[in-house]
């Protein structure tokens, strides 16, 4: 495959940031979002930390076939879908300003609810990604303290978790299979 699949959940992060960046007025600047986890966050500046806490196969596209390759018998073995989890933390001088980014993301992506067109920036559309949803992932309070827990020094703060899925990874490794050029259909009598 030409395509260099390998950029797959950056790009996915990417899109994330864009759209962030153009429809929350808070954080039009580059510099305000961050891939890095909270705990490497200065939290003196304004920031957005998006990061992408945990990743996994996506239980519903398991079955999914091989895609033929056109005009030949190969095959490129099933791509693989992704389900990735990010947890949004808003860091800013006062408490009002993080919750009034947090309102903005929620709203944003419940009126914005899937990555698709112009959103895919990257090799996304390309590796066959047309729709992506974003879900709100309500997490438990014990789900959050466990989350936390893995930032040393860093105090749990209001943050928001995103389910982004399914991502689909196309394959680059491929199989023959040669197709049927003959049929013999013999009868037998009885």
């Amino acid at each position: 495959m030409a395509i260099d699949t390998g950029t797959v959940i950056r790009d996915v992060s990417t899109s994330l940031k864009a759209l962030l960046k153009a429809s929350v007025p808070e954080l039009n600047d580059d510099s305000f979002i961050s891939f890095g986890s909270p705990s490497d966050i200065d939290s003196s500046t304004m920031k957005l930390s998006m990061c992408l806490y945990y990743l996994s196969h996506s239980p519903s596209m398991r079955n999914s076939e091989k895609e033929g390759i056109s005009g030949t018998d190969e095959f490129y073995y099933p791509p693989a879908y992704l389900d990735l989890y990010y947890l949004l933390t808003p860091y800013a001088k006062d408490r009002e300003t993080e919750q009034l980014i947090l309102a903005r993301i929620f709203q944003l992506f419940h009126e914005h609810p899937v990555l698709s067109g112009s959103d895919l920036t990257g090799n996304l559309a390309a590796c066959g990604n047309e729709e992506i949803r974003i879900s709100y992932n309500n997490l438990t309070i014990q789900d959050i303290k466990q989350l936390w827990e893995v930032f040393p020094g860093k105090a749990a703060k209001v943050g928001l978790s995103y389910l982004v899925s399914p991502v689909k990874l196309p394959a680059d490794r491929t199989i023959t299979i040669p197709k049927v050029q003959v049929r013999d259909l013999g009868i037998h009598p009885m």
